[in-house]
């Protein structure tokens, strides 16, 4: 248990760096305030009130990236087959994003042409299972 002699000697001495012993009330009681209000300041105002701990700010930085160049895959469904850029790099679906595919799941026999089910004055080109219109398989 503190004894009321420690407990007066920590509340009312103060000492400095150079271990000069300061036997005063108020040197000493001013000097607790002093950390006291330091410590409620940091506490209270600063991450209580404010949420200081809490505080983000905006990413200042760009990247940039190119893909380039073909690849080669041997498998033994598909056989051999050369993917282009424009074949794996799909472009953004999203602002100030980029994709670029790991992993495909094809349909054999599609190819990429105008479907018979879409209408003929369209110029939309849609994949198409089985062939396009006008060729055979």
């Amino acid at each position: 248990m503190v004894s009321c002699g420690a407990l007066h000697s920590f509340l009312f001495e103060y000492d400095t760096p150079r271990i000069v012993l300061i036997r005063s009330r108020k040197v000493g009681l001013m000097n607790r305030a002093v950390q006291l209000a330091i410590l409620a300041y940091v506490i209270g105002w600063v991450f209580v009130w404010e949420k200081g701990y809490q505080e983000t700010d905006s990413v200042v930085s760009s990247v940039t990236t190119k893909v380039k160049g073909v690849a080669l895959t041997n498998t033994s469904a598909l056989g051999a087959r050369i993917w282009d850029v424009a074949d794996y790099v799909i472009p953004p679906q999203e602002e100030n994003t980029v994709f670029v595919m790991t992993n495909v799941i094809l349909t054999l026999n599609q190819r990429q042409g105008h479907c018979p089910e879409v209408d003929t004055g369209s110029a939309l080109i849609l994949p198409c299972v089985g062939g396009c219109a006008g060729e055979s398989l």
